[in-house]
């Protein structure tokens, strides 16, 4: 290795801060979700409808659908980190949670639009003559709604202050904004109650996630993990932990009463399955306090083989014993880069 390659693949590169991130909670503002003024000098690399539910029989189901941003001159929406449609995936049609044939007739996300439609709130829609089954969703702090014809319609409050986290670099970055809805839904013809989420990445120009100048692959991620509980007296909590090598975590947590921590210290180690490829836990301490992440036993996403195996789990404070009514935690571990720091 050159000494020119050797300082730009160095940790302290100037502008590099080892890969330490921000993170804080922030403003629900719906002209954030139709504006694209550069964000730090990012741009929107795209927004996530996502989350999971289950129905009132028990059936466990994770929604996602990614709508990129397409430049006027671009014939693409730089899609090939995900597809352009809307994934559905249950279980109890075989091993974990598998794709639900329901949503591969759903309209593809670059034929849909976004309007200001209210004083803080944002529309996206298929118009009426787009081609697949037409999709809503409504961005609105007490009047969220999501429909996607044929699977699911969705209606819920946002249930914990909007949340924000940060990774400055000097040839990748990325800022990562979202806000959780607690719902009442209709899953394929049943009720079902769970969380939702609207997320946006926003990276340097030619930026794709997971793919193109990502710091989280500067950074060796071994843990991506996005939860949510809510327990029988009301009250609920949110949180995004990731981890990785170098300096980087991100352990930032909202309550229903408004207030949000974001951890100073972090540390997570990933019991791996015998397979290799799936955890069987992962076990955090942040800010001195011990959490814990339990895999769900059907939560397997099969998605066929990928770096960064998707599952489901229930995230909670070891010393935390309450059983919540709804809860969720969307995650990923990858097994290349190691079950802890170095």
């Amino acid at each position: 290795m050159t000494t020119t390659e050797s300082l730009i693949a160095s940790p302290n590169r100037t502008g590099t801060f080892d890969c330490q991130a921000l993170a804080s909670r922030r403003a629900f503002d719906a002209r954030d979700f139709v504006s694209d003024e550069p964000i730090l000098g990012l741009s929107r690399e795209g927004g996530y409808i996502w989350g999971t539910l289950r129905d009132d029989q028990g059936t466990l189901y994770s929604t996602m659908r990614r709508i990129a941003e397409k430049p006027p001159e671009a014939a693409a929406d730089g899609r090939q980190s995900l597809g352009g449609r809307h994934l559905l995936l249950g279980t109890g049609e075989g091993d974990g949670m598998t794709m639900r044939k329901q949503a591969r007739h759903a309209v593809d996300s670059a034929a849909l639009t976004k309007t200001l439609t209210g004083e803080n709130s944002v529309t996206i829609a298929s118009p009426p003559d787009a081609e697949g089954q037409p999709m809503e969703l409504v961005l609105d702090v007490d009047n969220f709604r999501y429909r996607e014809a044929g699977t699911i319609e969705a209606t819920g409050t946002l249930v914990v202050p909007p949340l924000q986290w940060y990774i400055p670099g000097r040839d990748s970055a990325l800022m990562y904004i979202s806000q959780t809805w607690l719902v009442d839904a209709e899953i394929l013809g049943r009720p079902a109650r769970g969380f939702l989420f609207w997320e946006e990445a926003w990276m340097p120009p030619g930026g794709v996630l997971y793919r193109t100048k990502d710091p989280l692959h500067d950074a060796s991620y071994t843990t991506w993990y996005s939860w949510a509980n809510h327990w029988d007296d009301g009250t609920a909590e949110v949180g995004h932990f990731l981890f990785g090598q170098r300096g980087f975590h991100v352990g930032v947590v909202a309550h229903s009463d408004g207030t949000v921590t974001s951890a100073h210290t972090m540390d997570a180690v990933i019991t791996r399955a015998a397979d290799g490829y799936w955890h069987d836990g992962i076990d955090y301490e942040i800010n001195g306090v011990p959490w814990r992440c339990d895999p769900d036993a059907q939560g397997h996403m099969q998605l066929g083989p990928m770096p960064n195996p998707q599952q489901e789990g229930h995230m909670h404070r070891v010393s935390d014993t309450r059983t919540p009514d709804v809860w969720m935690a969307w995650g990923e571990s990858v097994p290349a880069n190691g079950e802890k720091r170095h």
